[in-house]
């Protein structure tokens, strides 16, 4: 048998393609201290290209987040509730993701405004004039928490010239699959000058905004005004007939249905979530008559119309916390596993957060929230404030 043998640098480069296949199997944050063991692993793992690949690898086999943080209602710090989904922290139930690395000034607070694979968007917005976006100095800032790495940026002034009553809404895309750049898509609608909203596209690739011709109108849009990205496009959701999405790839608005229950014309239930897992678009939401629970329903992948997903009893919470009132749940999440027998949902009431499996009614117990600090205790924590976190080490 002839002997191979191989070069100097033939070994070094098998030697560093182990490396990296052992790597990407690494969660995010070891892989930060990682960066100490040596020159070679420091140079590894903070190249960009090592950095999407783990982001790649890590999204496919598990799409579920780590965790959830949630609005802390414009407090005077950075500070935002996180609550863990994967992994079982013990050590304590209260937890709190502080941004001070963002360096906002006093003056300012801060709030998420969206989230997407691992990148969060954040709003710094001047305390002067109270929380009404447009009579507010906004600034952004996309961050990825894991790194500690983030970007400012200045957000497009509306051309409605001195009006102060426009409505501002957000999205951010980005999916590590198919690009290692992103975009946020800002809307701005005056229903009282044109219901054609203002449309303006950053991207990543340019470092620069663009301003999109739109002839589309706008529905009244609710108050879940940070868009959700799913399958390439960013939506918004509506009490009317139907409402927007964005599509990534024509950059383009688009019209969606919503559920004829949820509709102001029809109006039976109070819409309570709006989000996105594995791929798909769910709404949920509390009928009249069914207050021990709620429904939970999908879109199709063509858009052509929801379909009812499953209805969720909270008997078995209410057996289990019988101090907590739930005539103030609320819906922060919606998790489809793997098998669709073990969907899960997270529910906030009053002071805890719990995790349900609606199938076989077990729960999880996974943090205790604090009350906002400039808001009452019982008004809790709602749909829109709950944002997914994903560990990663994209840069921004």
């Amino acid at each position: 048998m002839k002997r191979v043998s191989l070069s100097s640098a033939e070994i070094i480069a098998s030697n560093q393609d182990l490396l990296t296949e052992i790597l990407i199997r690494i969660p995010a944050k070891p892989l930060l201290k990682f960066k100490c063991v040596s020159k070679q692993w420091l140079s590894l793992i903070s190249d960009p290209k090592f950095c999407i690949w783990h982001a790649c690898h890590q999204r496919v086999p598990n799409p579920t987040p780590n965790a959830l943080l949630l609005n802390n209602f414009y407090s005077s710090t950075p500070t935002f509730q996180f609550i863990p989904l994967i992994g079982d922290d013990s050590s304590s139930y209260s937890q709190a993701a502080v941004f001070d690395y963002l360096n906002v000034s006093p003056n300012y607070r801060l709030k998420i405004k969206n989230s997407c694979n691992g990148l969060i968007l954040c709003m710094s917005i001047f305390y002067g004039c109270g929380f009404d976006d447009a009579c507010s100095e906004l600034k952004g800032i996309i961050c990825n928490p894991t790194t500690k790495q983030f970007k400012t940026l200045s957000f497009p002034v509306p051309k409605f010239g001195n009006s102060k009553t426009y409505s501002s809404f957000y999205g951010l895309a980005f999916d590590p699959l198919k690009s290692h750049h992103y975009k946020i898509i800002c809307l701005h609608v005056d229903y009282r000058v044109s219901k054609n909203p203002q449309i303006y596209l950053y991207s990543s690739r340019t470092n620069s905004w663009s301003f999109l011709q739109n002839s589309l109108e706008a529905p009244t849009l609710y108050g879940f005004v940070n868009g959700v990205f799913c399958n390439d496009a960013i939506h918004w959701c509506s009490y009317e007939q139907t409402t927007l999405y964005f599509d990534v790839n024509t950059e383009s608005l688009k019209i969606m249905p919503m559920p004829p229950i949820f509709s102001t014309v029809n109006r039976f239930r109070e819409m309570m979530y709006f989000g996105e897992s594995r791929g798909r678009l769910h709404l949920a939401g509390i009928g009249r008559c069914f207050i021990f629970g709620f429904d939970v329903w999908e879109m199709a992948s063509d858009y052509s119309g929801w379909s009812f997903l499953h209805r969720v009893s909270l008997h078995s919470m209410k057996r289990a916390f019988p101090k907590q009132k739930f005539d103030t749940f609320s819906i922060l999440n919606v998790l489809l596993a793997e098998k669709e027998e073990e969907l899960k949902v997270v529910i906030s009431v009053d002071s805890i957060s719990v995790s349900l499996n609606v199938f076989d009614g077990t729960l999880k117990m996974l943090s205790v929230l604090e009350p906002g600090l400039e808001f009452p205790a019982e008004l809790g924590y709602e749909g829109h404030d709950a944002f997914q976190y994903f560990q990663s080490l994209v840069c921004v």
